[in-house]
């Protein structure tokens, strides 16, 4: 019996044990389900708190807006309609008579005589808050078919002053009561949608950092999916004229593949723009930055896609498109060394490139 007795003991105090730990590890998962609860959560309420302060900076930008108006109506009152041309024209007034000829020399103007200085000219009518002559610059660059000397196009200028003027991360939170203005002063702009998604996508990206993946934390992640997600939105939810603009294209192209897209649909979105506009470099060498190892990609994959694109472009590129693309894999901090170039070919495309586009050299 007492055998019996210390046997059924021990069996209920291993019962007990195991009972305990299994109430244990439901505590412990209990903690965790909360935990993550309260995270996405916190999440939330940041995301809401940032609407509704973009909301009020919309009431005071639109309160401005119509003020700015008003003193613009009592100074034209005054003064009569004045002479619509971008400020740095400093043409004579002759110019801009009915009657002025065609064949003047000295009324000859090239607004946008290189990539570079297109680029700071939209800036600049940004940075004046000329909304009017900005929507109508950026109406003449992207539907234009030049080519600046280096290959790029018109279009592409437009894209980096954007890139440069709301960087990601590193944005002014002051664009959104920039835009709201634009908004305002130019309601039937379909480019003020790209300039907000362009707001959303950096936000996201300074939600997240610039760090490595294993340095953001779990709700900073979630900020970065959330805000991309607008970001898409306000594109997808675009006027159709600006979808007609590769300006659309490039930058749902950047947002889709730093989404939680799978890889078709990137290469969808990718593939959709490179049909319409070949030409336009800017689709390639967004692409590549997330081919790199850096991002989960690999040279390989680098050397393909490159190889690829090239054979495709030669009848227009010839053989230059090869180097051009390595050149912007190199602008990411990349030495040669480390990719998986052949060498022979990017000698000969290099010279393709600085015959064909001299400012590449």
């Amino acid at each position: 019996m007492p055998n019996e007795v210390t046997t059924r003991r021990r069996f209920l105090v291993l019962v007990t044990v195991l009972l305990f730990g299994i109430l244990g590890i439901l505590i412990y998962q209990k903690i965790q389900e909360e935990q993550e609860a309260r995270i996405l959560q916190a999440a939330e309420q940041r995301h809401q708190q940032e609407r509704q302060q973009r909301e009020k900076a919309l009431i005071k930008a639109l309160e401005a807006k119509a003020e700015h108006e008003s003193r613009l109506r009592a100074a034209e009152s005054n003064t009569g309609p004045a002479i619509t041309k971008y400020p740095w024209d400093k043409r004579p007034a002759r110019c801009f008579e009915p009657t002025s000829k065609k064949n003047d020399s000295t009324c000859a103007l090239d607004n946008w005589p290189t990539w570079e200085a297109t680029v700071q000219r939209v800036s600049h009518l940004y940075n004046i808050e000329n909304f009017v002559l900005l929507d109508q610059a950026m109406h003449e660059l992207v539907s234009s078919e030049k080519r600046f000397v280096n290959g790029d196009s018109p279009a592409s200028a437009v894209y980096w002053a954007f890139r440069r003027l709301i960087p990601a991360p590193g944005l002014d939170q002051n664009h959104q009561v920039m835009i709201s203005r634009w908004r305002s002063a130019v309601p039937t702009s379909y480019f003020v949608a790209f300039v907000q998604a362009r707001l959303l996508y950096a936000n996201a990206w300074n939600a997240r950092g610039s760090g490595t993946v294993d340095s953001v934390s779990k709700e900073s992640w979630e900020l970065f999916r959330i805000r991309l997600q607008e970001a898409e939105q306000v594109l997808r939810d675009a006027p159709q004229a600006l979808k007609d603009t590769p300006l659309w294209h490039n930058l749902l192209l950047a947002i889709v593949q730093d989404g939680p897209q799978n890889e078709s649909e990137v290469n969808a979105v990718f593939e959709d723009a490179v049909r319409r506009w070949p030409g336009y470099f800017d689709f390639y060498e967004v692409r590549l930055t997330r081919l790199v190892p850096k991002w989960g990609g690999s040279w390989g994959q680098v050397e393909s896609f490159i190889n690829k694109w090239s054979i495709e472009l030669a009848r227009t590129e010839g053989s230059s498109l090869y180097a051009r693309l390595y050149v912007s894999v190199k602008n990411q901090g990349v030495t040669p060394e480390q990719t998986a170039m052949n060498w022979a070919r990017m000698n000969a495309s290099f010279k393709d490139l600085t015959n064909r586009y001299p400012s590449q050299s």
